[in-house]
């Protein structure tokens, strides 16, 4: 029977990527058939006593290596997939990922088909609710202008920065803008026609900045257009939850 092993990395996609490529170099070793037995561990925690672990160092090489297998042998509409159910907030996601590329490179690109299979079936429902909260942020992110940049505070459960990045650069390559995870520190930094840059571990106060006419003009929009006598707050909550209206400069919490 083979010893359980458990990749712990740091919580980054590249961290992730990283052990993803340290799994499949474990798992070629093995001299007996694989059995599900390397997980992944993103972040600090406990040690187990019933595995064997090792800590994973990031290295950008095997990342390259890692998403380019990915986009070669499988196609790049799995690669967005798993790129997808990477970013949601399941402690579980890198195993469940692995799991899902050792049967995806046994199988080929139609592991999707699979969904009978455990593996692939988590990673589908991880992928399908972070799309679903990306597309929700699309309409309720907020950017303040400050003169020089254009400034914009989240804190979704899932990691979206990096999925937003692309949007808004092709919606505003001439602008000068970040959007800023507040609970992962994690920011994406636009500089007018220039390709969008994550930096992470960083400390940004929005507070620090002025509001502008913008702001006063949404408030005097949704002050105006409400009907008073058919106010609906059930309606309001369902169609927009309170956890999205923190950086929502229209809305009181």
């Amino acid at each position: 029977m083979c010893e359980a092993l458990i990749l712990r990395c740091e919580d980054s996609l590249e961290g992730i990527f990283t052990a993803i490529y340290d799994a499949f170099v474990y798992k070629n070793q093995m001299e007996q058939p694989y059995t599900d037995s390397i997980s992944i561990a993103v972040g600090e925690g406990c040690m187990s006593l019933f595995a064997k672990e090792i800590a994973v160092v990031t290295e950008a090489y095997k990342v390259e290596r890692t998403v380019y297998s990915i986009q070669t042998r499988l196609g790049y509409s799995v690669y967005d997939t798993l790129l997808r159910a990477l970013c949601h907030f399941d402690e579980e996601r890198a195993t469940i990922v692995l799991g899902y590329l050792i049967r995806a490179f046994a199988k080929g690109h139609d592991i999707s088909d699979y969904l009978a299979d455990p593996y692939v079936m988590r990673v589908m429902e991880l992928s399908r609710k972070v799309e679903n909260e990306r597309q929700k942020f699309y309409g309720f992110l907020r950017f303040r202008d400050t003169g020089s940049v254009l400034v914009a505070q989240v804190e979704p459960k899932c990691n979206l920065v990096p999925l937003m990045a692309e949007h808004f650069t092709d919606r505003f390559p001439n602008e000068n803008f970040i959007i800023y995870d507040e609970k992962r520190r994690l920011a994406a930094v636009h500089e007018a026609f220039h390709s969008c840059v994550l930096t992470a571990g960083i400390e940004l106060e929005l507070d620090q900045y002025g509001g502008d006419a913008f702001e006063v003009l949404w408030k005097q929009y949704v002050s105006s257009m409400e009907i008073t006598q058919r106010h609906n707050e059930k309606c309001q909550n369902t169609m927009m939850p309170k956890w999205y209206r923190k950086y929502m400069f229209e809305t009181v919490l």
